[in-house]
């Protein structure tokens, strides 16, 4: 399967809660997340980084959150020594809802079971956040 991020509107408790409590940074190593153009503009407004310091264009057109070394691996350029998110109030989007992501072989929304805490995801997939994920993926990538 093929799995792409996604940005919904979740309620406002779930918003990083539950890896917060887990002390959970497991997505953050070795990302490949989507960056939107907003999520680029706002933070290089906000930290004064210039985009290529901390995204990439990828094989396939679409701009990432680049990765850097550290003593566990490749990590999220915006991980710090104590596995928090240095961009944390300003992260993208796709950051933000993870670990729901769009399945692209059956249409639909699912957890990502990557993330050791996926299943704590799984009450908050409805109708209403499917429509609006594939009509941002659509933006995304042209396609659904």
């Amino acid at each position: 399967l093929y799995y792409l991020p996604v940005v919904m509107d979740l309620p406002e408790n779930v918003n990083g809660d539950i890896c917060t409590k887990n002390k959970c940074h497991h997505c953050c190593i070795e990302t490949e997340m989507v960056v939107t153009h907003d999520d680029i503009k706002r933070i290089e407004q906000q930290t004064g980084l210039m985009p290529k310091e901390f995204c990439l264009l990828a094989d396939d057109g679409i701009r990432r959150l680049k990765n850097k070394e550290s003593p566990i691996g490749e990590i999220c350029y915006f991980l710090d020594k104590e596995g928090h998110c240095s961009i944390y109030n300003i992260r993208p989007q796709g950051c933000q809802y993870y670990p729901l992501i769009w399945d692209l072989e059956n249409h639909k929304v699912i957890c990502d079971d990557y993330c050791p805490y996926s299943s704590q995801f799984s009450g908050y997939i409805t109708k209403k956040i499917e429509d609006e994920i594939e009509d941002f993926i659509f933006t995304i990538y042209g396609f659904t």
